[in-house]
Order: structure tokens, then sequence, then C-alpha cells
């Protein structure tokens, strides 16, 4: 069975690739024969993303920068947007942050003057990415709040999203909880209410990551299980590595070593399988934090090397720092106190640059506990007063307070939406109540106008006075009229609107209508009747 599901998967994959391959060629063709500007331009921007999408950014980039240039010369606004998007896309992807920024300006001109609020919402979440991989927290904050405005502007559910959750991994990164705790239980309200599981799975990832920092390990396996368990549903292989990591560190802060190894190992194999430099530069990291714990130094060290060498190649900042204060807990661990500062220091750096508090925090702890070790006490002191001064603003009262409201109002939104909920649904359950006891007793009413006019049929037979067959005839009329009206009423409304006058005129054309029954009915009874007394 295995056999037959690898042969169909290969298969499956030869036709995708075929197809892929057919389109590049296809284009290839359109690109070595036209003679229009406009269509040549395009066609190199559609080969770049055909490229890209097979994972060839260098060529990718090349044409798309092709593309442009020939976009440009012809002044084809819909080519050179297209081309700059793709050229965003494979830098972020090649990790040139730089280049990106550049051609984020460029591509905000174009489409401001276009009026392309579309492509203009696009620029906005890309800088905003970069920059958060660059550090720069704050100027990433400045573009995703335009991004909300804009999309709250035009009702943009989507973008109104990401630009919630990327605040809340801009201010988590700022050291501000309260408020990216906020802002990720709004990107989870709208997420909920259109079904958006994917990036329901982030929120929760993104929480999980926020409560273990904060030391809430409960909780934040909790949200990171949630997390998996949608990951896991989508087959979304790389996010599912990324939960089995992020687990995987909560069962390290948990001092439950046993587990962490188990997830970290799977994690690692997965991203290692999908090529994924983040993941394995951040698998890496924590791998070799957890070795660093068990004692296994020497088996930490490849990990927290390969770790640095990734992310400098990839310039990502954060994980820049992590890895030097992992190497520099290997070197403190081996009492090499000088290189252990060498790595803080340039942590350190990093973390100051960027205004990432928590790491700061992390690197005056660090430093002070490496200062004395060298016997140098006059830095350890000063080290020790930074070190508490941003613990303080990290962990101050009035920010759990704050921390604690936002969660206290998640949660009783939470409850108020589900008792809400069981409201509506003790109200529907009632209706269908309520609609079942009438259908009976419309069902017995009409049984008993059924079983009194069979009477009336059968009336000749008995000795009955006139006066009373009269009277039981008006009184089985009259019952069916009141049945009739009971039973047409909610009709008559929907038509009416309620309105007495029309109701009144309804009403006295079913009562004119009886007016002929009766006749009818009491000329046959007395025939019957006279028939029985001769």
């Amino acid at each position: 069975m295995k056999t037959v599901f690898l042969i169909c998967s290969f298969c499956l994959l030869s036709v995708v690739l075929i197809a892929q391959n057919a389109k590049i060629d296809s284009l290839k063709k359109i690109i070595a024969t036209t003679k229009v500007d406009t269509v040549k331009g395009r066609s190199l921007c559609r080969l770049a993303y055909e490229l890209a999408e097979t994972g060839d950014y260098t060529n990718a980039i090349l044409e798309a920068e092709k593309g442009l240039q020939i976009s440009q010369r012809s002044r084809d606004n819909h080519g050179i947007t297209y081309c700059y998007w793709i050229l965003i896309e494979s830098y972020i992807d090649k990790a040139e942050y730089e280049r990106c920024l550049k051609l984020c300006d460029s591509m905000e001109i174009l489409v401001k003057q276009n009026r392309d609020n579309f492509n203009y919402k696009f620029v906005l979440l890309s800088r905003g990415n970069v920059l958060v991989r660059l550090g720069r927290y704050k100027e990433a904050i400045r573009s995703y709040e335009l991004l909300q405005k804009y999309a709250i502007q035009q009702m943009d559910t989507n973008n109104i999203n990401l630009a919630n959750a990327n605040l809340g991994v801009a201010y988590r990164s700022l050291g501000n909880y309260p408020k990216a705790l906020k802002f990720y239980y709004n990107s989870i309200a709208i997420n909920e209410k259109q079904k958006n599981y994917q990036s329901l799975a982030y929120d929760y990832a993104n929480i999980g990551a926020l409560y273990n920092q904060l030391d809430s390990q409960t909780k934040a396996l909790a949200f990171t299980e949630k997390s998996l368990k949608i990951n896991r549903d989508l087959e979304n292989k790389h996010e599912i590595a990324n939960d089995l990591s992020a687990i995987a560190a909560i069962y390290n802060d948990m001092k439950n070593w046993n587990k962490a190894k188990e997830y970290y190992q799977q994690s690692l194999k997965m991203q290692e399988q999908l090529a994924d430099k983040d993941g394995i530069a951040y698998g890496c990291y924590n791998f070799g934090n957890l070795l660093l714990e068990e004692g296994n130094f020497e088996e930490a060290l490849p990990y927290l090397k390969r770790s640095l060498a990734l992310s400098i190649e990839m310039n990502y900042k954060e994980m820049i720092i992590n890895s030097n204060y992992g190497l520099a807990s290997y070197y403190y661990k081996h009492h090499q106190f000088n290189l252990s500062c060498n790595h803080i220091r340039e942590g350190l750096r990093l973390s100051l640059e960027i205004n990432a508090l928590d790491q700061i925090q992390i690197g005056y702890k660090k430093i002070y506990h490496a200062d004395s070790a060298l016997g140098d006490y006059k830095s350890a002191f000063e080290h020790h007063k930074l070190f508490k001064q941003y613990s303080d603003s990290l962990h101050n009262e009035d920010k759990a307070k704050e921390f604690g409201r936002v969660e206290s109002k998640y949660q009783f939104e939470k409850e108020a939406e589900e008792a809400k909920r069981k409201q509506a649904e003790a109200q529907r359950k009632e209706q269908l109540e309520t609609e079942r006891r009438n259908n009976l007793q419309y069902l017995s009413i009409f049984a008993g106008l059924m079983v009194l006019f069979g009477g009336l049929a059968f009336v000749g037979k008995l000795k009955i006075p006139p006066r009373v067959l009269d009277i039981t005839l008006f009184a089985a009329l009259l019952i069916l009229f009141e049945f009739l009206l009971i039973l047409f009423d909610p009709l008559l409304d929907q038509y009416t609107g309620g309105i007495p006058i029309q109701k009144l005129v309804f009403n006295s054309l079913i009562a004119l209508g009886f007016a002929p029954l009766h006749g009818f009915l009491e000329k046959k009874l007395k025939k019957r009747f006279d028939m029985n007394l001769e």
C-alpha cells in the first residue's frame, strides 16, 4: 500500500512539474517572438512568478528585473506593479530586506499615483513584515497602523485581520504585552466569525508564545496545541513544524526534558525536509539550549553555531540575538567568560539597536553574571541595575493590571457570546416546541370538525327538532370559520403587514364565502330530515 501511495505521489508531482514546465516554455516562446513591449514585460513577470513558485528565486529576480525595465520603458503601470510585487516577494524569501524596502518605496509612489488601493495595502503589509525582520518595530507598527486604517475604510476584513495579528507581533517584540494580547484577541474575533482557520492557528500560536514569555506555560501549551490541531487538520507542514518547535520550547521551560527533546527532534526533521531556514535556525537554537540544560555541551555547540550562521545569512536580527545568547551560555558553562561576554555584548548591541526590551533584559542579566565571574564587580553592579530597570519596565504592576484587564475582557466577551448562543438555541427549541404544540392543536380541531360535520351527515336518521338542527349547523360553521381565521392569520399578517383594515377586508371575504355554504348545507340537511319524517 505504501509503495502504491509513493508511486501515485510521484506521478502527481510529475504531472504538476510537467504542467509548470510547459507554462514556463510557453512564456519563453512569447517573450522570444513578441515585438510588443507591454506583452513582453508582463510575460517576463509571469515567467518570474512561475520560477519563484519552483523556488528558483535567483532567476525569478533576473526575469522580473528585465520585465520591470521593459514595463517602465513602455509606461505599462500594470506590468510595473506586477514586477515590483514579484521582486518584493522574491527578495523577502532570499532575506534581502534592504532591497525590499527600496522596492516598497518605489512601488508606493506608483500605486498612490494610480490610486491602486489593493496594491497599496500590499506595500504596507510587506514593508511592515520586512521592518519586523530588521527589528525596526516602531516603524513596522506605523506601517501596520496605516494598513489597518485603509482596510477599515474599505471594510476589508482580511487586511484588518492581518494588521491586528502583525501589530500583536510587533508590540510583543517591544515588550508591550497587554497591547500585543489585545491585537491578538481582535484578530481571533475576526477569524472565528469568518471561519478562517489558518489565520486562527497563527493567532493561537502567537498567544502561546506570549504566555510562554510570561512564564505561564500551562496557558502557552493550551494555545499552541490548539494551533497544532488546526495545522494538522489543514496539513500545513511548515506551521506544524513551527508548532512542534514551540511546544518543545514550552516543555523545555517546564523542565520536561524528554518531552522537549521528542518535539524538537520531530520539528527539526520536518524543517530540514522543508528546507525552511527560519525554522532550522530557530530549531537549532532551541535544541542547542536543551542540550546545554542536559549538560551535553559538545553536542550543543554545533547546533548553536549553525543557528547563528543561518541567522546572519538571513539577517534575521531577533535570531542573531538569540543565537549569540545561546553561545554565551555555552562558553559561560565552560568557564570561558571572555568569549561569553563577547557574544552577550553582540546580542545586547543588536537588542538595543532594535529596542527589543525582553532581549535587552536577558542581555543585561547574562552580562552581570559574566562580569561577576570575571571579578569585575563594578560593571556587574551597573549591569544588574540596568537589568532590574528593564525587568521592572516589562513586568511592572500597571502592565500586569492592564494585561489582566485584556484577558478578563476577552473571557467576559467569550462568556457573553456563549450565553447569547445558548439563549438563541433555547429560543429556537422553545419555538419548535410551540410550533409542534400548535400543530397538534390544529390537527385536533380539524379532527373535531370532521367528526361534527360527519355527525351532521347522519342527522336525518335522528329525531331532532328543526330549531336544534339550525343551532347545531350554525355552531359547526362558526367553529369552522374561527378555525380558518386562526389558521390563516400568520399568512394574512405576511401580506397585510398586520394593518387592521386590510385584515378586516380579508376576514369579511371569508365570512361572505360562508353565507352560500350555510344555505347549501341547511337545504341538504332539511331535505334529509323531511325525507326521514315521511
